[in-house]
């Protein structure tokens, strides 16, 4: 840069120099031409002096550094932009597939059945009276004394478990009760019993033993009292439920339904 600022001074004064010798040369050409020679003598004495008082602040004195101006940096040329690169042509969407026709359901969808229409419903049947609890049965003792409170008959005694298994051979575990009364006097033949059994099935084997006793009093009372020997023949033996009734009596009628009747009153 300093070198390129010098040369530009230098260029200037030369030119500066040029511009005066012309203009005096302009000025002697109007003048006599007798002082043409001693013009350009004059004049290359005046251009001498000129140019090496020039040459010498040139030489002697550096011109004062002009502030050097950053070279503008050369702009590099901007790259051209580059092609761009043609887009490739888009594929063609592929054709959709037609989808698969639906396979017709094997059979027609049936028709729903029409609802059908509830039926009335019915009344609620009123409701059963529960029925009356049952009483509980009632003790052999007990009947029996209600049926000798309604027809008199003479003394009577109880017979026990071992008297019962001699004149009657009934064994006591197949009776849940039993009640037997039997003369005080060997002079009558009247005898009542009551026998509950815990079995239904075991009435029959309560009627041999009954009958077994029956032909015992009888075969004593036969040749002893004829009237009580009849009174044995005319026995009764009375079922209800799981009771049987043995009577011995000539009231034996009477008996007998007192006996019910006591079922009655439970």
């Amino acid at each position: 840069m300093k070198k390129s600022a010098i040369t530009f001074m230098l260029v200037t004064a030369l030119l500066g120099s040029l511009l005066t010798a012309c203009s005096g040369n302009s000025d002697n050409n109007n003048k006599a031409p007798v002082e043409t020679s001693q013009s350009s003598n004059s004049s290359e004495a005046s251009a001498s002096p000129e140019a090496s008082p020039s040459e010498g602040a040139s030489s002697s004195e550096e011109p004062s550094t002009s502030p050097e101006a950053s070279p503008s940096e050369e702009a590099s040329p901007s790259k051209s932009p580059e092609a761009s690169k043609t887009p490739e042509p888009s594929k063609k969407p592929e054709a959709s597939k037609e989808p698969a026709p639906s396979k017709k359901p094997a059979e027609p969808t049936k028709k729903p059945e029409p609802s059908k229409k509830p039926e009335p419903s019915k009344k609620p049947e009123p409701s059963k009276e529960p029925e009356a609890s049952k009483a509980p049965a009632p003790a052999t003792k007990d009947i029996l004394d209600a049926m000798l409170k309604e027809i008199e008959q003479p003394s009577l005694m109880d017979m026990d478990a071992e008297q019962l298994k001699t004149a009657y051979g009934i064994d006591t575990k197949l009776l849940a009760d039993f009640t037997v009364k039997t003369p005080m006097m060997n002079v009558k033949t009247n005898e009542i019993a009551i026998f509950k059994v815990n079995k239904t099935k075991d009435i029959a084997t309560i009627k041999k033993g009954i009958e077994k006793r029956a032909g015992d009093v009888q075969k004593q009372f036969e040749n002893y009292l004829p009237d009580q020997y009849e009174n044995a023949k005319n026995y009764k033996i009375v079922t209800k439920d799981n009771y049987v009734l043995f009577l011995i009596s000539d009231s034996a009628d009477g008996l007998e339904k007192a006996f019910n009747a006591a079922f009655d009153k439970k």
